[in-house]
């Protein structure tokens, strides 16, 4: 989201065949880090100041936390290039990993099948901006 309004939305298969979960969750987060300092460096560019942090959130509570907690250690091997990429956004601070249930995560509105009655509490976030976006502070 940007200034209220969603502008990028990504899916696709994996690229890479994971055994586990945190496997395959520890590359899609390193998708979205790497998409989120892309957006930063083009808005920098077309002079869009960058202030404070971007927010990336996130429903595998193990990824989030060893991916933004210092003291956390990585005990699978096979994504130290995902975890080490994370954890260096984290740690510059160029983005916030925060842990989103699956029922509140809007993003699962477009990846799950969900009844109506379930996601239509959700959808105003992803469609709907009232008021004016001009009208936003610096």
């Amino acid at each position: 989201m940007l200034n209220g309004t969603s502008i990028d939305f990504f899916s696709k298969g994996q690229s890479t065949v994971e055994t586990a979960t945190y496997g395959s969750e520890s590359v899609a987060t390193q998708t979205c880090a790497k998409q989120i300092m892309d957006l930063q460096q083009t808005l920098r560019y077309l002079g869009v100041p960058i202030r404070g942090q971007s927010y990336m959130f996130g429903d595998n509570e193990s990824v989030m936390n060893s991916s933004s907690l210092p003291e956390a250690k990585l005990h699978n091997q096979d994504v130290a290039l995902s975890f080490h990429h994370v954890r260096e956004a984290v740690a510059a601070n160029m983005l916030s990993f925060i842990h989103i249930d699956s029922a509140l995560n809007p993003a699962d509105i477009l990846s799950k099948h969900w009844g109506h009655q379930q996601i239509w509490t959700l959808l105003p976030t992803l469609m709907f901006w009232y008021g004016d976006t001009a009208d936003q502070e610096d």
